[in-house]
């Protein structure tokens, strides 16, 4: 039952997380800082949460004023306070890895992910102990099914309130977008969760009916919002690539075939894949290379002209250099 329990839950949120960080088709952020940031909401950020909320307990009588301030309340509190520890701390000690809004619709969303993976494994254990085999695969039809994307989103509201606060010139801006991001998924989370409280003390079926359909409607409107806010910043990518590369071609740093696959990912898998099939390894090594320097020098290049970083000017003359060296006749006749 527990091996059965495990699957269920972590199998669905890891395809979940893959998915996502294979979505990012530009800067592919680092398989080991994703990695643990879903680690750390698979475990870290779940014993934080528990120990919060056992702290914060209201000591009140059973009913439905304390089991709204317990989990309508406190639970979304601690528990997106704890998954946003991690993106806070990424924010401060790798903020240069959050380069568009979807990098922190990425990273909120990953540790989001972990988070319900773990969640999930107690529920379904718990269901299987009390009604068997078809309990557990009823409930796991709901958390990884209907409400499998919710942690998700609701740390990935965090994840954009970050991303938008390093992204913009403004100081003013930068103090309150973590703030807002954070309160927007600590708003969905308690809605969520308050509604299907009530609707857990609800006698009536009719009442009850309606409030699922409620909270079923707001948490997927929720998170195509911030999914939508996510591909924003994937749009706003490409254009960056765009713009700034084209003065590169201009400037003779790149070639206008690279220029072109660089702005679609298409191309840039169909020229990797088909050095690799050929056995070209070190075609393949040198494409990802390239493509790499080509696009981190076009985010570099926002982030100097657009968000004022000048300490940027020495990491772009390498970068240029880079990509000379890659394209370089002596390199090119490798392939």
């Amino acid at each position: 039952m527990i091996g059965l329990a495990l699957l269920l839950g972590y199998l669905p949120m890891v395809s979940y997380a893959l998915f996502v960080w294979w979505l990012d088709r530009y800067e592919k952020e680092p398989l080991r800082l994703a990695s643990t940031a879903f680690l750390w909401g698979l475990l870290p950020a779940i014993l934080i949460a528990l120990l919060a909320e056992v702290a914060l307990e209201p000591p009140l009588e059973e009913g439905l004023w304390r089991d709204l301030i317990s989990s309508g309340l406190i639970a979304p509190l601690a528990e997106e306070t704890a998954k946003g520890l991690f993106l806070a701390l990424l924010f401060l000690r790798r903020r240069d890895e959050i380069d568009s809004l979807y990098d922190g619709f990425l990273y909120g969303s990953l540790v989001g992910f972990g988070f319900a993976a773990t969640e999930n494994v107690f529920y379904l254990i718990g269901a299987g102990i009390e009604g068997g085999t078809a309990a557990m695969l009823a409930l796991a039809s709901l958390r990884a099914g209907i409400f499998g994307l919710n942690h998700a989103f609701f740390t990935g509201f965090t994840g954009l309130g970050l991303a938008m606060a390093r992204l913009s010139p403004r100081g003013f801006r930068r103090l309150w977008a973590p703030l807002v991001g954070w309160g927007a998924g600590v708003g969905f989370h308690a809605f969520h969760n308050g509604v299907l409280t009530l609707v857990s003390h609800l006698g009536d079926e009719g009442s009850a009916l309606v409030g699922c359909l409620t909270v079923i409607a707001g948490d997927w409107m929720g998170a195509l919002l911030v999914f939508a806010l996510g591909l924003w910043g994937l749009y706003r990518e490409r254009l960056w690539i765009t713009w700034y590369l084209g003065k590169e071609v201009e400037r003779g740093t790149l070639p206008p075939a690279v220029y072109q696959e660089c702005r679609s990912a298409w191309r840039r898998g169909f020229r990797r894949w088909g050095a690799l099939l050929r056995g070209d390894w070190q075609e393949w090594k040198r494409l990802g290379d390239l493509y790499g320097a080509a696009i981190e020098l076009a985010f570099r290049q926002h982030q100097r002209l657009a968000l004022g970083e000048q300490r940027w000017e020495k990491e772009i003359a390498r970068l240029r250099e880079r990509i000379r060296a890659l394209t370089a006749p002596s390199r090119m006749g490798d392939s």
